[in-house]
């Protein structure tokens, strides 16, 4: 198992990310071509972009091999938790 790292910010996450590549011996350019993302992308996120979108990154950090996990400083109920994952309705209704 790798290591456990602790992430505070997004520039703690872009070293995370491009350490990884490269303790993996991978290129941008190889990266790219695995994970379906540009080149450029990831070299946003390695130099941490803060508007980098959410959803490309956990698709990078998966492609790394990379797991997120939180902690949280205060207990969530396993009722508030399903309550949260419930859809909200818009303002409109729908």
């Amino acid at each position: 198992m790798g290591d456990s790292l602790a992430i505070g910010d997004i520039a703690a996450l872009a070293r995370l990310i491009r350490s990884s590549r490269l303790a993996q011996g991978l290129t941008r350019d190889e990266l790219a071509s695995a994970s379906g993302l540009s080149p450029k992308f990831i070299t946003h996120v390695e130099n941490a972009k803060p508007t980098a979108q959410i959803g490309k990154v956990l698709l990078l950090l998966t492609e790394l091999g990379i797991s997120l996990s939180a902690q949280t400083s205060v207990p969530i109920p396993a009722a508030t938790a399903s309550k949260a994952a419930q859809r909200r309705r818009t303002a409109h209704g729908s």
